[in-house]
């Protein structure tokens, strides 16, 4: 299995599993885009790809929200998955 998608499969079993932290700067995204837990929940664990990013993070692409619009994230996966940014 390549590092993408173990990364893939460790982000969509702890957001399975409801362990989320979202860190400020993603809340007050999530408030500007009118995007909820739930909505970044759903897109964790649809997404269907991630690459990696500078300071080890993620980014995790083709997830929806509950509506079904797509949303993008930038995680870090630690004991949890931790939102960093979502667009």
């Amino acid at each position: 299995m390549s590092e993408e998608a173990q990364a893939l499969a460790d982000i969509q079993g702890l957001a399975s599993a409801g362990r989320i932290v979202v860190s400020r700067h993603a809340d007050q995204r999530m408030d500007e885009r009118g995007a909820t837990f739930d909505d970044v929940r759903e897109a964790l664990v649809t997404a269907t790809s991630c690459r990696i990013e500078p300071a080890s993070r993620w980014k995790v692409e083709g997830g929806c929200d509950c509506d079904g619009d797509e949303l993008t994230l930038v995680v870090t996966i630690e004991l949890a998955v931790v939102v960093v940014t979502l667009f």
